[in-house]
């Protein structure tokens, strides 16, 4: 046998391995695309047997002068965590308890001025997961595919009932560490996440809500742009050892974005992860860092191992777009 056939065997072999790959990865890909598919449709199918979505009823359009926008920042949810004071039902009753309270405190504002527009702004952890802890599955009430549809579902009412209150509603989604599958130390693309994962389902659900604007990005950031006033929306576990940052850490971490680290000029910083309610001033330009509570009470690991336990809350700003500053703050307590 000659070395040129030989060489032209081989080369046959290898064509010949190289499509029976290429066979392969494409089988495998279906297959992966259809158990996506069938997982998502799992999902919508459980979160519609939840119960019908009726019309939605549009607010009264308010006239007059100089609007403001309202901001909810929404964050921490931990769906499904189980403590002696928390659970799925409690957090469902919280979050309707904050869309009430931020209902009526629009309304006090609209008395000097009109609010037509919200931007709600989901700080991560919606979930609680099931990879951040050794017995962290002994502590929720769900499973992760139960966490899926509940969460997605609960969104979607409260994005539902802001679309009742305001004209216009913008959402801007940031993903949290509870939110990750696998562990740490498995290489799954950050922006792969269960609380994104919701996020894209609820979004799905309301696709068609003309007045309604669900924005998406594979970033760990998010940007917050109301008018002239920018800020950005962070989760919080990005700084520091194990999720955890000191606030002198957390302030110096946001100068040196707001400093140029970060390609986008802003004012403002929200973060949550703590399940605190905390502010601090920026020393520039005089911007605040924003931290906003959880929904959670009762969080024993949190409490001991992060320091990171307060009364449940979340938070609403109402912003004048033409300034670009935050007007008015309120910390809602859900307890």
């Amino acid at each position: 046998m000659t070395d040129e056939f030989q060489e032209e065997q081989s080369n046959l072999d290898l064509r010949r391995a190289m499509a029976r790959l290429q066979r392969q990865m494409a089988e495998a890909k279906d297959r992966s695309a259809a158990m996506v598919q069938a997982v998502y449709q799992g999902a919508y199918d459980a979160m519609v047997g939840m119960g019908p979505l009726p019309k939605i009823a549009p607010p009264k359009p308010h006239r007059g002068g100089k609007s403001e926008v309202a901001l909810w920042h929404l964050t921490d949810w931990q769906g499904a965590k189980l403590t002696p004071s928390y659970n799925s039902q409690v957090m469902r009753e919280r979050i309707v308890r904050f869309c009430n309270v931020a209902e009526e405190i629009t309304g006090i504002q609209r008395a000097d001025h009109p609010v037509r527009e919200c931007v709600i702004a989901l700080g991560g952890d919606m979930v609680e997961g099931l990879f951040q802890f050794p017995n962290q599955v002994f502590e929720v009430d769900a499973t992760i595919f139960d966490q899926y549809v509940q969460v997605s579902r609960l969104l979607v009412d409260v994005v539902r009932r802001a679309l009742t209150i305001y004209e216009k509603v913008t959402v801007i989604g940031e993903w949290g560490n509870h939110g990750r599958i696998g562990s740490k130390r498995q290489n799954i693309p950050r922006a792969d996440n269960f609380d994104r994962m919701c996020y894209a389902l609820a979004r799905n659900i309301l696709d068609g809500e003309k007045r309604l604007t669900w924005e998406d990005s594979a970033e760990d950031i998010q940007r917050i742009l109301i008018g002239n006033y920018r800020a950005i929306l962070f989760h919080g576990d990005e700084i520091g050892r194990n999720g955890y940052a000191s606030p002198g850490m957390l302030v110096q971490w946001l100068v040196r974005q707001q400093s140029g680290a970060y390609p986008w000029d802003f004012l403002d910083g929200y973060v949550g992860h703590y399940h605190q309610n905390q502010e601090w001033s920026l020393p520039a330009r005089g911007g605040r860092l924003f931290m906003t509570g959880s929904t959670e009470s009762d969080n024993r690991y949190a409490s001991v191992m992060l320091a990171a336990s307060a009364v449940p809350s979340q938070r609403l700003h109402f912003i004048d777009p033409r300034k670009g500053r935050v007007t008015s703050q309120h910390v809602i307590w859900l307890a």
